[in-house]
């Protein structure tokens, strides 16, 4: 694991970054720190820190990744309903209607991006300055791909729940204080020129053995995903299957192990944050897991759509099992009305199941190999190749315990493929990018299927969402559209 020894070197980059990021709350706090960026970094141990506080940003010091992005995904999906008390910010995410540019979780989670993303250009911008025997041309090009890896995933964020957003590429961003938003298209080929350094300059294997670093099949992992959302099929392949042809991952024989503290780094993880066990470390799966002592309603609860899914696909196993907890719950249901009968067990999120009191030792994992085997499947699919496609979406399938797809035609096949990732990577927030490519793809309306999920009794949720399909990506917060001149709304917002 990476150590976290780096927060106090980072506070005055942190502090640049609220101001860019046009937070309003942040924008006159005095620097905690007394070092600038006169004095600091000088050397290969400062390098290092500073990279180790990019790592750490991601969780430690936000609600993104741990947290608000279940909901963002999965939550606002068919997989899940959101159940959360927090009746302002949360509650309106799974209602399209109710979401607008005010809402403060949409505002956090714009902001804590692009925090993320000035832990990354600090890295940046300071790295290639510093001149010491010691700091190998090698280490400090892998460093330098660490954080450009960082950076783009940060921005595939950005680009996939909110469309058009500034490309900031250094603290300072040359002293704009008002960036515009860059065109979709443009924020993807930054990303890909990010994830281009970090494949070329990273090794298979993390640095110096420290779990949790951005690695070659990371990076690859990331464009396979990155080039899907864009809907270039074959260069989304050509990355999958360098990712599968590795050697590096394998598939864990038993889905039930690849969960749990136990089971972290396991052969299938390709990217993950790893738990350190500090206080409140990582809380997020507190919030998600049922903990019978708490009382709080807890998020994400399986919606009856995902569990007929299950269902319907004769999946009852081991990938079924660890996927969901159902217990009474020990708090109010209270969103949607009515979804399941409180009175009686519901399926609770159960894939990361130690919530450790706001202190979890589950990491999270951000990118795994039955996620590429399943988009490499897509991705042969889309371009015609529906033998390969049948091929990997059968190892899946397998070890699900599951019997070989009887799809066969191209149609069919998508939606035999979107189906099984649905079940195999529920809670892993894949969902709405999911469901955005099948729409484009023309496999499904999300409107239509969002306008049919039923409650537990075959009600209508009335979920809401408008035709015109403006609803799929979020508004840009109304806070920064008001301290940032150049920034523009979303249309429908």
């Amino acid at each position: 694991m990476i150590a976290r020894n780096s927060f106090k070197y980072i506070t005055f980059a942190a502090a640049l970054s609220f101001l860019f990021s046009c937070s309003k709350s942040f924008i006159d706090k005095i620097p905690q720190s007394s070092l600038t960026t006169g004095n600091f970094p000088n050397s290969a141990a400062d390098a290092e820190s500073e990279l180790t506080g990019a790592y750490d940003w991601m969780v430690y010091y936000t609600n993104f990744y741990q947290y608000d992005n279940f909901m963002n995904t999965d939550g606002k999906s068919d997989n899940c309903y959101i159940n959360s008390d927090n009746v302002t910010a949360e509650q309106p995410l799974e209602y399209f209607s109710t979401v607008t540019a005010a809402n403060t979780n949409i505002q956090r989670d714009w902001q804590e991006l692009y925090n993320d993303i000035r832990a990354a250009n600090a890295v940046l911008d300071d790295v290639p300055k510093i001149n010491d025997p010691a700091f190998t041309s090698a280490r400090k090009a892998m460093i330098l791909g660490e954080a450009r890896f960082l950076r783009a995933m940060h921005y595939y964020w950005l680009v996939t729940e909110w469309g058009e957003c500034p490309i900031i590429l250094s603290v300072t961003n040359g002293g704009n204080l008002y960036p515009a938003r860059n065109k979709v298209p443009e924020v993807y080929a930054q990303m890909i020129n990010d994830l281009q350094y970090a494949d070329s300059v990273l090794n298979v294997t993390p640095y110096n053995g420290e779990l949790g670093r951005a690695t070659k099949g990371a990076a690859e992992a990331l464009m396979a995903k990155t080039y899907a959302q864009m809907g270039d099929y074959a260069n989304c392949l050509a990355n999958c299957n360098k990712v599968i042809s590795s050697g590096t991952y394998s598939l864990v024989g038993n889905f039930a192990n690849l969960w749990g503290s136990t089971n972290k780094n396991n052969s299938e993880s390709i990217f993950e944050l790893q738990a350190n066990g500090s206080t409140y470390g990582f809380f997020g799966f507190e919030i998600f897991d049922f903990v019978a002592s708490d009382g709080y309603p807890k998020r994400d609860i399986g919606s009856a759509n995902l569990i007929n899914a299950f269902k319907a696909a004769g999946d009852t196993l081991a990938r079924y099992q660890a996927t969901f907890n159902w217990q009474i719950p020990g708090a109010a249901f209270t969103m949607p009305p009515n979804a399941w009968d409180p009175s009686q067990p519901i399926p609770f999120m159960n894939k990361y199941p130690d919530a450790g009191g706001y202190n979890s030792t589950d990491d999270i994992v951000l990118m795994r190999l039955a996620d590429i085997i399943l988009l490499a499947a897509e991705a042969n699919n889309q371009l015609g190749n529906t033998a390969a496609a049948i091929t990997l979406l059968n190892q899946i399938r397998t070890r699900a315990g599951l019997p070989n797809t009887t799809a066969a035609t191209q149609s069919d096949l998508a939606i035999a493929i979107l189906n099984e990732r649905q079940l195999e990577l529920v809670f892993e927030c894949t969902r709405w990018n999911d469901l955005q490519r099948a729409d484009a793809n023309g496999t499904l309306s999300i409107v239509t299927l969002m306008g049919s999920q039923l409650d537990s009794h075959g009600n209508n949720l009335n979920y809401n969402m408008n035709p015109n399909k403006y609803q799929y990506i979020f508004p840009v917060p109304q806070e920064d559209l008001q301290l940032n001149k150049n920034l523009n709304q979303n249309p429908g917002y």
